[in-house]
């Protein structure tokens, strides 16, 4: 059968169609094949039916596609991916030796620690079938080897992610023989823009393919094209055009600078309820520079953590720009820290008003020994986008301050030249 160029996967598992899990299969492989420049022409979900399951690998294998079929291949009785594989090529099933002894091996151990299985060791030694003829792919992290029929130009592989993730490398090995057609791939976020305005700007040449997923404070773009040349030509000027805009992580890489600087950084947070804590300490080693945060959620937390003054309270609000002063002025204080940001706003869906509405975010950025900056935004996402959409505004403006304002001034980046002095708030 001639290649058609394309990939077809099938997802098989009733669990998964009923919704008891998470299709993440999809979402690697194509990533997966995407970044490397091949093209998922489909991707199909199928209950654990026989029929449905043989009628989709012969639709795929009839239109010249390589099929990556997931799922099927444990020791349960609906495991059906060999015993369909058999029958479809004609053929038995035959033992892998060495997932034979793996599974022998472990059911030894158990039985030596006087652990009782849950099922024989004959159910357990389905797992190491493959139909007669095929080549088997080690299965670093589990039990079941991986299949490749050259012929159908098919790979099974187990249902569970990191499975998959284990033999993947061994699937490369022979994907990589075959003939496909490749396109370059390259991927690029760009922060704080929206779809419709990065559309209306960039007009990629013919010869380059654009498509765009949608970030909590900006979008990805992805670009694919055979011509290798000019789509790097078409990156780089994008790169100039969205100076500032397109780290892949601002907050990693700000951190890795504080690191570096040995800056010790400190939290205030309101609106945020904790989320760019979270998001701080997601990234390994951040120990090192980042001391803690507040969630000063009630005023009079703000006041009595933070040193909050009644006065500001009572003049300007909670939501306001000199509140974000001096949270964020607060705990550079309370925690002897270099650095530190503050987030007071307005999440929804109530308590808006008409001149501080549902959206409304102030940002403080305090610097010991620097004047402190605050930024005024205003995002009516919902509730769980407005915090995110904060939490990225915040990365990127420490982004720009501190590791590109060296380079170029702050008030030339854009987003760095909306966090102004607090004189400019109270005109």
């Amino acid at each position: 059968m001639e290649l058609s160029g394309y990939i077809s996967l099938c997802i098989t598992g009733s669990e998964v169609l009923n919704g008891f899990v998470l299709d993440t299969n999809t979402r690697f492989f194509a990533s997966e094949f995407y970044k490397a420049g091949f093209e998922v022409r489909e991707s199909r979900i199928l209950r654990d039916d026989p029929r449905a399951i043989l009628n989709s690998w012969e639709e795929f294998y009839q239109r010249g596609d390589i099929i990556v079929n997931a799922g099927g291949l444990g020791p349960t009785r609906d495991d059906l991916t060999v015993d369909l594989l058999c029958q479809w090529l004609n053929r038995r099933p035959v033992m892998v030796q060495e997932a034979e002894e793996k599974i022998r091996r472990l059911f030894q151990e158990k039985k030596e620690r006087g652990m009782t299985m849950k099922y024989s060791l004959e159910v357990a030694l389905r797992q190491a079938r493959i139909p007669e003829g095929c080549i088997a792919l080690p299965n670093p992290v589990g039990l079941a080897p991986g299949i490749f029929v050259p012929e159908k130009n098919f790979f099974a592989l187990p249902g569970f992610p990191i499975e998959i993730e284990g033999i993947w490398p061994s699937l490369w090995q022979y994907l990589d023989k075959e003939k496909l057609q490749k396109y370059h791939t390259r991927e690029l976020p760009v922060w704080s823009y929206g779809e419709s305005a990065l559309f209306a700007e960039i007009h990629p040449p013919e010869e380059i393919e654009m498509g765009v997923h949608a970030l909590p404070f900006g979008c990805r773009l992805f670009f694919r094209s055979q011509n290798e040349r000019l789509l790097d030509e078409f990156f780089t000027s994008l790169k100039e055009r969205y100076y500032g805009l397109t780290q892949e992580s601002p907050l990693k890489s700000f951190a890795q600078w504080a690191m570096a600087n040995n800056k010790k950084v400190a939290l205030a947070e309101s609106c945020t309820g904790g989320l760019f804590a979270k998001e701080f300490t997601d990234i390994p080693g951040i120990s090192a520079i980042f001391l803690g945060g507040v969630v000063s959620y009630a005023n009079e937390i703000k006041m009595s953590f933070l040193g909050l003054p009644e006065e500001i309270l009572k003049t300007h609000g909670a939501v306001s720009a000199p509140c974000a002063k001096a949270m964020a002025e607060g705990a550079l204080l309370r925690f002897g820290a270099d650095i530190s940001v503050s987030f007071t706003g307005i999440a929804g869906p109530g308590g808006g008003t008409p001149k501080k509405p549902v959206g409304t975010l102030y940002i403080g950025l305090a610097t010991k020994g620097e004047e402190t900056l605050i930024g005024k935004f205003f995002y009516d996402f919902g509730r769980a986008r407005f915090r995110q959409a904060a939490c990225a505004t915040a990365a990127l403006v420490l982004y720009q301050k501190f590791v590109l304002a060296p380079h170029k001034n702050l008030r030339d980046l854009p987003l760095g030249n909306q966090f102004l002095p607090i004189e400019r708030y109270l005109e």
